[in-house]
């Protein structure tokens, strides 16, 4: 959870992570700020230049959440120019009785001129609160800048990918060059297949095993059941043209909208007034993944399916076939044959370990889809009618695939 403030346009937060238990008092500074998340610069120009109250840059502001009396509050500003913390501030805070905030607000007076320095991350701030049950709890060091200088913020790759991408201008390029690489993927080894007069097939790859021959073999074997080609592409189009889905946006509104991959297309909760394509974050986080986790997945194992067939049947076709000695009894022949062929087909049936490992795959791509759907459902209170098409197009693609390669 994020507790957010706004001290006189200052913006400052703390965040509470509620796996290691619930919180018995809650600090959260408002004033200096973080230099590493400022969100506006602020300098002792701008305090000496602009009208403003005393109190909102000669003191240290803190507000305090707490379920017990808070007895005592203190800062503490240390010095990190030797290389270690040391105190050069120590004062007691006082509460401010007139506090308008929904937690206590603590203030105490410091001289903000005697902490100007050009590093951003010199001077630290840490605020230490005692309860009536003698609880003690310190907020963790924070650099500060009164110059309005930033730090410098490390990110994982996690936080990166998160809060670093600019998702929003992103978004168009990476779904543009998902639908082309798709439409690559259907198109190529159909034209080759029409138009080519070398053909990939299995033989193809026994005698040159080779990755890009593997890839179009793979996707012209594709090509070659028009149920699933034309499947695969109705459904890039649908999604394409159509709206994914159905559903209700505003909470106080029973007019609902639908969303196709540019946004939502809404009422407002006035009634007269339509919104076009509104809600980016909620479209990224449904598009992107749908196409990049379910739709190129379920291409490629329905391809890998349709080869794993033909591999087994041709495998299976070199195995059985033998030739007859001349001097064998037709009767003898025929029955060793017969008791061979059904001896050899229940051990090909048991040796289809790919079969077996790509069912597992269209099982997993299945439930991570209707696992979407479901929160889906939930968050815009939908039923699967309001949705077909995106909801139930590539469960019914990979049961028929399932189902047609079942037997070689």
């Amino acid at each position: 959870m994020r507790i957010l403030a706004i001290d006189r346009g200052h913006v400052s937060f703390v965040d509470i992570d509620f796996k290691s238990g619930a919180k018995k008092t809650i600090i959260l500074p408002t004033f200096p700020l973080d230099s590493r998340f400022m969100s506006t610069s602020s300098s002792n120009h701008d305090y000496e230049c602009e009208y403003m109250l005393p109190t909102s840059y000669e003191t240290v502001r803190v507000l305090v959440f707490s379920v017990s009396p808070i007895v005592s509050v203190v800062a503490r500003i240390f010095d990190s120019r030797s290389g270690h913390f040391d105190i050069v501030m120590e004062a007691p805070m006082s509460k401010h009785e007139d506090s308008a905030s929904r937690g206590d607000l603590y203030t105490v007076p410091w001289n903000y001129k005697a902490f100007e320095d050009p590093s951003a991350d010199r001077f630290w701030l840490q605020i230490e609160a005692t309860d009536v049950m003698g609880r003690t709890t310190l907020t963790e060091l924070r650099p500060f800048s009164v110059n309005g200088i930033g730090a410098r913020l490390a990110w994982a790759w996690k936080e990166f990918f998160v809060m670093g991408c600019q998702w929003a201008a992103l978004y168009y390029p990476i779904l543009w060059s998902l639908l082309f690489v798709l439409l690559l993927l259907l198109l190529i080894p159909k034209a080759l297949l029409l138009f080519s007069r070398k053909q990939y097939t299995f033989k193809n790859f026994i005698a040159e095993k080779d990755f890009i021959n593997a890839i179009v073999w793979l996707l012209q074997e594709l090509c070659r059941f028009p149920m699933f080609w034309f499947g695969f592409l109705g459904y890039l189009f649908h999604l394409i043209l159509f709206p994914w889905l159905i559903g209700k946006v505003y909470t106080e509104s029973e007019d609902g909208g639908y969303m196709t991959y540019m946004g939502w297309v809404v009422k407002s909760s006035r009634g007269w007034e339509k919104h076009d394509y509104v809600g980016p974050p909620d479209i990224m986080v449904t598009v992107l993944p749908h196409l990049l986790f379910v739709v190129l997945p379920a291409l490629l194992v329905t391809a890998a399916l349709i080869v794993e067939k033909g591999a087994h049947r041709h495998h299976f076709l070199s195995c059985s076939a033998r030739k007859e000695d001349d001097y064998d009894s037709q009767n003898k022949g025929s029955i060793k044959y017969d008791y061979e062929s059904s001896k050899r087909s229940k051990f090909h049936f048991r040796e289809r370990w790919i079969w077996k490992v790509l069912l597992v795959l269209c099982m997993a791509i299945c439930w991570r889809h209707f696992k979407n759907c479901i929160a889906l459902m939930k968050a815009y209170e939908m039923n699967p009618l309001h949705f077909p098409g995106y909801s139930l197009g590539i469960a019914l693609l990979l049961s028929y695939a399932i189902y047609n390669t079942q037997r070689a």
